[in-house]
């Protein structure tokens, strides 16, 4: 297929949409302890109930998700690991045993606070496979567009709106889009 703006627009509208999901449990990257790669292993989280209380699906192994979380927690610290929970609470069914050497990895690509603010920025990239953490250069750029697309639903459904009446008005797009004085999208 050939690319087009009309089919980039679409795929961005998708992407912002399925950004906008988790948002609405908040941005929650507050202040906290702060943990160290190798720190001590605690025996639970004083967090670790918040975080299973906001947890939504049913049918999990809880025993699975404490473990996960404390995991989380140790590398991370305990309301970093709470509020990553909250923005992608699936991140407690991810491969715990991933976070350690991803982190690792990324800390030595990074240094460790840059790696740590990548995660908590983008949580999702605790679902990598060690193995694909070697050039991370575009999970670090990505982090900052995941983070800048979540802070508001009602933003990110303005944007999504926006992208919508842009594929829709082939007018628009006839005449050039922004580069040739294409007018108001939404006329």
């Amino acid at each position: 297929h050939n690319f087009t703006m009309k089919n980039f627009l679409l795929a961005l509208s998708i992407t912002i949409l399925y950004t906008a999901l988790p948002t609405v449990q908040g941005f929650g990257l507050g202040g906290g302890n702060k943990a160290r790669r190798g720190a001590a292993a605690k025996p639970s989280s004083p967090l670790l109930d918040d975080a299973l209380k906001g947890y939504p699906f049913v049918n999990d192994d809880k025993t699975k998700l404490s473990s996960t979380f404390n995991e989380l927690a140790k590398l991370y610290g305990d309301e970093e690991a709470l509020g990553m929970v909250k923005i992608e609470p699936r991140v407690l069914r991810f491969d715990a045993e991933n976070f350690e050497p991803c982190l690792e990895s990324w800390t030595e690509q990074f240094g460790l606070e840059k790696a740590q603010a990548m995660v908590k920025r983008n949580p999702g990239l605790l679902g990598v496979k060690p193995s694909l953490t070697e050039d991370a250069d575009s999970s670090m750029y990505g982090s900052y567009v995941v983070a800048a697309l979540r802070p508001s639903p009602i933003s990110l459904a303005a944007w999504g709106v926006l992208l919508l009446s842009l594929l829709g008005n082939q007018d628009f797009w006839t005449d050039g889009g922004f580069y040739n004085g294409g007018g108001s999208p939404l006329q």
